[in-house]
This record gives structure tokens, sequence and C-alpha cells, in this order.
């Protein structure tokens, strides 16, 4: 939700114009500036843009001054955010209208569930960041609603940048907290348009945060580590999206999104022999370490997660061409149109000759957790949301994981729809939890990490028999264990009235030795550098949870603590 033509159309970016009070449905920002185009690399991807965009390849112009479909502008000195303003009654009309032209043209098939949003900073669905939403339309009806008066001259040229300066300093909760429930208000009402054409039919919002964050502060440098910079829960409270406001709405599915692959490096950087520790730390350092976002998440009663197939990327010397008159997807494009596929284009890529790759291509490759790993975020969505859904996607289809998946799948999908109650206090390295539904007792239980795991469970009475729901083997008694393998999740259905009491996780004693060493390790760097006056932001936070870690023993969490920032750049600067 970039662009709808209908609103292209009708954008006013005259921002002199504007700041003499003609009307604008675009997005006013912080610096008295319009929001004139996403400032990310998408409107090349507007059809209305190829054939002219293929003649200015041609004449070798520089694409900065290329004419964009509707002014767009894809220059401008602020970072990715929406062009048109939420808020506005006309663009959430077109918001409305696009739903339910689709609700309308799909949901008479049963296959179709829903729609699903992908929430990253240029979305129209919400502000993207504090920066947007100084409009008049805005500020006015916050005014309206809350009372709060704007001392600012209803007509200065610099009233924006005047405005954001009150409302973040003077009154910052307030206006953060409004525009949130403005944007819970626009998402009910997609929900409720789509219900009216069917009632079963769902909104999913996509916290696809690897985008949202990298195009709003990251480019994994110091400042944009863990507790450095806002986490993930403010920084969506920022752009409008408060995540506690759904926690009980039906028909409203809020994912979080895993990177399930080594997105850190930037994606596109194929040279990572002497980056600095910056670059390969922020994105899984906030999928595993950031407890404010998973704790919200999880606190959801439909959690979801979503994990993001990352890949890397390079461009050589790149151009843009017109497709071959023998080009096979030109050739099926015009037959479908039933006519010339005039306009579109394909890309190169030349590389210097190395007498091993081609001369010619696109070097875009996945980039996978090797061996077992692969199912890592799938446990982790497990272990900590109890997702009620996990769904996997990115720049192609993953062929090469379908073994690893049906297994996990076998057991997961096997499990009742609801949030399932946990057992016991520890969810670390083992979680386990059970529902009641059906008229049966269902628990399962997921190991978060990539070693076996002895488990026993104990039940309050005799659990009868009990069915394990990915192979139909049967078990009875009180007691028993299982051995969990890396990442695993099974599942098991017991007579409804089976209580699970409690249960052991038993790590092997070389996994366990090993990692309090290396804690205990890495507590002295962290010693040595606080000794030697340097400040890491949020190095007392960490060093706190890795004792209490230690103590409790949750392995998972101390293993991605120790590869995590705050550890690596303390051994770096401690000479370890």
């Amino acid at each position: 939700m970039l662009r709808l033509g209908s609103l292209m159309q009708k954008m006013n970016v005259d921002l002199e114009a504007i700041k003499g009070g003609a009307e604008t449905i675009n997005s006013m920002l912080w610096n008295d500036q319009v929001q004139a185009g996403t400032m990310d690399w998408t409107p090349v991807y507007n059809a209305r843009n190829f054939e002219k965009l293929l003649d200015y390849y041609e004449q070798g112009k520089d694409q900065a001054d290329f004419p964009w479909a509707y002014g767009e502008k894809t220059r401008q000195p602020y970072h990715p955010g929406p062009i048109f303003n939420p808020l506005h009654p006309i663009v959430q009309e077109a918001i409305i209208g696009f739903v339910r032209e689709i609700a309308e043209r799909y949901g008479k098939h049963p296959t179709f569930k829903g729609i699903a949003f992908t929430m990253w900073a240029p979305s129209m669905l919400w502000f993207g960041s504090i920066h947007s939403g100084y409009d008049d339309c805005t500020v006015g009806l916050f005014e309206k609603e809350t009372g709060i008066q704007v001392p600012v001259d209803k007509t200065a040229p610099d009233r924006f940048s005047k405005r954001y300066e009150f409302l973040t300093f003077a009154c910052r909760e307030a206006w953060v907290d409004w525009r949130c429930r403005k944007i819970a208000e626009l998402v009910r009402k997609i929900r409720d348009t789509m219900r009216a054409v069917r009632p079963d039919l769902r909104v999913t919002l996509n916290m696809w945060r690897e985008a949202f964050v990298n195009g709003i502060i990251w480019s994994g440098e110091v400042r944009h580590q863990l507790y450095a910079c806002p986490g993930l829960v403010e920084m969506c409270r920022q752009a409008g999206m408060d995540v506690a406001l759904y926690k009980n709405e039906p028909g409203i599915e809020l994912d979080l999104e895993f990177d399930g692959g080594n997105r850190d490096r930037m994606g596109w950087v194929t040279d990572t022999a002497d980056l600095p520790i910056e670059k390969f730390t922020v994105i899984r350092d906030n999928d595993f370490l950031d407890e404010e976002m998973l704790a919200s998440f999880a606190g959801l009663a439909t959690s979801g997660a979503y994990i993001f197939n990352a890949w890397h990327e390079s461009w050589g010397v790149h151009s843009w061409l017109r497709c071959d008159p023998n080009d096979a997807q030109a050739k099926e494009l015009a037959f479908i149109c039933g006519k010339p596929a005039e306009g579109y284009f394909t890309g190169r890529s030349v590389y210097p000759k190395d007498g091993f790759w081609w001369d010619s291509q696109s070097r875009i490759t996945p980039a996978f957790p090797a061996g077992p790993h692969f199912m890592e975020q799938y446990a982790h969505a497990v272990a900590e949301l109890d997702a009620l859904r996990i769904t996997r996607g990115g720049l192609f289809m993953d062929k090469a994981h379908t073994e690893e998946i049906a297994k996990f799948a076998k057991a997961y999908r096997a499990l009742p729809k609801v949030k399932f109650e946990t057992v016991g206090d520890k969810t670390d390295p083992v979680a386990v939890r059970s529902v009641a539904a059906d008229g049966l007792r269902y628990f399962y239980m997921v190991n978060r990490d990539y070693y076996p795991v002895e488990v026993k469970l104990a039940f309050n009475r005799a659990a009868g028999t009990v069915t394990e729901l990915a192979t139909g083997k049967k078990k009875v008694g009180k007691k028993w264990s299982v051995t969990l393998g890396p990442y695993e999740l099974r599942s098991f259905t017991a007579a409804d009235a089976a209580r699970l009491t409690g249960f052991d996780a038993t790590v092997p004693t070389e996994i366990a030795d090993a990692l309090n060493r290396e804690a205990g390790a890495a507590l002295d760097a962290i010693a040595t550098v606080r000794a030697e006056g340097r400040y890491i932001a949020g190095l007392d936070r960490m060093e706190e949870r890795i004792r209490s870690a230690m103590a409790e023993g949750r392995l998972a969490f101390l293993r991605r603590a120790l590869t995590g920032y705050h550890v690596r750049k303390c051994m770096e600067l401690a000479g370890k």
C-alpha cells in the first residue's frame, strides 16, 4: 500500500502553495517539507514509467532528473515514509474502496481468507515515523478531539515544523497515543469493510521490521544497536501502531517478522571480510533479545510470525534494456495482453571476468541458515509467542527445505488455533504449553536450540493414553520423557482431565558447561571495558540479563546474548 493511482492523480506537492494554505492529501513533515515520494527504490516499478525510463537509459541520462509518473520525487533529503496522510478523508476513502473491491472480487472463494498488509515505513496505513503528520487536517482533528491547542499560527509557512516542535516536546505522549488510536480506527474500518462482505474475513498486519527499521534509522552503526535506539515497540508507536490496542480485536491479526536468513551485513554488501561488528548484529539482536517487543506480541490474543527469506545482492555495472524480440517472457506478456509488450524492460549486470561467473547476470542469493538452524525462527516463534500462524516468504519461493518444514508442520498444524497456557515458570531452553479443547487435553513442547534436550513430564494423575499428533504413536503413564531434537516441536493429546504439573529439561552437560564458561569470559570482558571508562548503551542491562540467565539456566537466551553486540563488542575492546 505505497501508491494508489486515484490518490497519485490528486496529490499536491506544490510546497509553496501548501505553505500558503492550499490543501494536500500528502503527508506534511517535521522539516516543513511535503512527502512527494516514498523515498525508496520502488518508483521504477510503476509501469507508467517504463517507456520513458528506457529512453532515458538509452540516452545515458541521469535518473535523478527523470519525470516520474504523477510528479513523484525520489531524491529529497529525508527518509522513507508514506506519501499520503492516513487520516485524510480522501485517503481513507480510497483505502476503504480498495479493500471493498478486493473483498467483493474474491470473497466468494472459500480459499480467500482476507488481506495481509505489509507495514513498513512508506505504507499509507500509518504515519511511518514521528516525523510525519503535521498537516492542517491532522493537527486540526487532534485539537478538536483532545482539547489540546497547538500554539502555532495556522497561516505561518513554517507551521509544520513549529507543530512538530511543540507536539513532540510539550505533549508527546498525548500526541503519540492519539495517533495510534486513530490508526487503530482506520484498521477497524478496513476489518469492518471486509466483514460486511463476508463475516469471517480477517486483516493481517505484517510488522516487517527489517525494512521498517532499516528505512528509518538503521545502517548497522553503533547508534543503531539494541538499547542505543528505540526498540520496535516504541518505533511502531511513533509511527502510529500501538500493539497493545489490538490485543483482543477480533478479525485483526498482527504478525511479527523474524529474519530467516542473515540480513545483517546490509543485504547487498559482498565484501564482508573487514566489516565492523556493528554490521553483523542489529537484526538478529532485535529478533532474539528485544524482550519488550517479544512480550508485546506474545500478549496478543492471536500472535503470529512472519519469517522473512532474506537475500544478498550485488549489481556490478547494471543497466536496464528493452526486451529482446525473442524474449520468452515478453512473448508471454504479449499473448496475455493481446498486443506487443511495449514498455516492458529487462536488466543486466556485468562484472569483471574472473574465469568462473557468467559475465551477465543478477547476483542475488538466499542466505538461509545452514543445517538444523534453518528451523530456528520456527521454534522461536512458538516458544516466545505461542504463534497461531507462521508465514514464510521473500524474494523467491524456497524449494530446498521441504522435509524440515513438513516435519515441524505435522506437529504444528495438528494443534487447535487457540492460545495455550504455559506449564511451569520457564520457557528456556524448552517451552511446554497445554490447553483443553475439543474434549481433549492438547499440549506441546518445543526446543529453542540446536542441541538435543531430554524433557521429563509429570501429570497430576495418570494421563491415560497420550497420543503424539504427528505420528499417531501412543504412550501411557503418569510420568514419561522424550528427547527433543534441534529446534524440534512435538505435540500430543491426553484425556481432558489430565493436567501437566511440571517438567524438567536436561541439556547436555558439555553444552551447559561451555556456555557458562563463555558467559564468565564475557563478564570479565564487560568488567574490563567498564574499568577503562568506555560506555556501551544498554551494557548494564545486558550484563544483568546474562547473570540472571546463568543463575536460572536459560541457556538459549544465553547463547544468543553471547553472540550479540554487547558481548562481542566488549570482547573486541578487551582484546579477547
